[in-house]
């Protein structure tokens, strides 16, 4: 009976050395994937409050033929820096 308790010291010291790194790795893993989901969320809602704000302010918002960005990059001969932050602007890139 004496290698019954060896077997499950070494099966014991087994789990320990791999079993436990491992179970906090995974467990730092899936709190990262948790922070990382709520920053994303945090970046599109930031991320639409400025679209909105840029639009309050912008005289051609809302025009559609040609896209906004595309009217008032003609009309002034380049693209303003706010209009990489509006929401028209990342939904068509090609003009």
């Amino acid at each position: 009976m004496e290698w019954l308790t060896d077997a499950a010291a070494v099966f014991g010291m087994f789990v320990l050395r791999l079993g436990v790194p491992l179970a906090i790795t995974l467990v730092i893993a899936w709190m990262l994937k948790r922070l990382d989901a709520r920053w994303r969320r945090e970046a599109e809602a930031r991320l639409a409050s400025l679209s909105q704000a840029i639009a309050a302010h912008c005289k051609y918002a809302g025009q559609t033929s040609p896209v906004c960005w595309v009217a008032r990059r003609q009309a002034e001969g380049s693209l303003a820096a706010e209009c990489r932050s509006c929401s028209q602007f990342t939904l068509r890139k090609v003009a």
